[in-house]
């Protein structure tokens, strides 16, 4: 009998805290631009605005998955920004519920791309002057309650793109350096494009 009764209290306490972490798909939910890691170089990061299109992105797989309800991110951006509110990278508690606040919204979904590098570095096609690269990119994502400000879920993403690339003379455009090897920005963006979905197809695992 004993037994019986402490079965069912763990029972008990293991829905309740279940439920209280739990998300429904059919939340709305805001998106914030992604930021970089502490101290990333800039041939790791910063090309053609890779914070803002990370966030286009996870929206973009966050619709197809069907996970959550995404509020427009034209609007969220323009009301943040309006508020002077930081929304770049990892947000703080207090930010978190000043941003439910002003949106009108449950839940945001912040992180930040935590690495890009190459994987796979020089290896031959064969043909002379031209190499094979691998470029690998880490996004780290937080889904946040703004009515508390705590993190309810934790979610990662790795990608990774080949870049063929030819040493010409004179400047190259299009290309990101990694120390001596060249690949082209078209591979870094595959990359955290592969991560960031790879990242949502986790966290739809997770909310009910």
């Amino acid at each position: 009998m004993k037994k019986t009764i402490l079965a069912l209290l763990m029972t008990a306490l293991l829905g309740i805290c279940t439920s209280a972490f739990a998300i429904d798909r059919n939340s709305e939910i805001a998106i914030m631009d992604f930021g970089t890691r502490p101290g990333a170089t800039e041939a790791e990061i910063s090309l053609n605005n890779a914070e803002y299109v990370t966030s286009e992105y996870i929206i973009d797989r966050l619709v197809d998955d069907k996970c959550f309800l995404v509020k427009e991110k034209d609007f969220v951006m323009g009301q943040v920004n309006d508020a002077s509110i930081s929304t770049v990278g990892i947000i703080d508690p207090d930010t978190a519920k000043k941003i439910g606040a002003l949106l009108n919204v449950k839940y945001i979904l912040c992180g930040n791309i935590t690495n890009v590098s190459l994987s796979e570095a020089g290896g031959s096609l064969g043909v002379a002057g031209l190499t094979k690269n691998t470029v690998q990119a880490h996004i780290i994502g937080r889904v946040m309650d703004t009515d508390t400000g705590n993190i309810l879920y934790m979610t990662k993403g790795t990608g990774k793109s080949a870049s063929t690339y030819t040493k010409v003379k004179g400047v190259v455009g299009g290309t990101i350096r990694f120390g001596t090897v060249q690949v082209t920005q078209d591979s870094v963006h595959n990359a955290i494009q592969k991560a960031a979905y790879a990242m949502v197809d986790e966290l739809n695992k997770k909310v009910i």
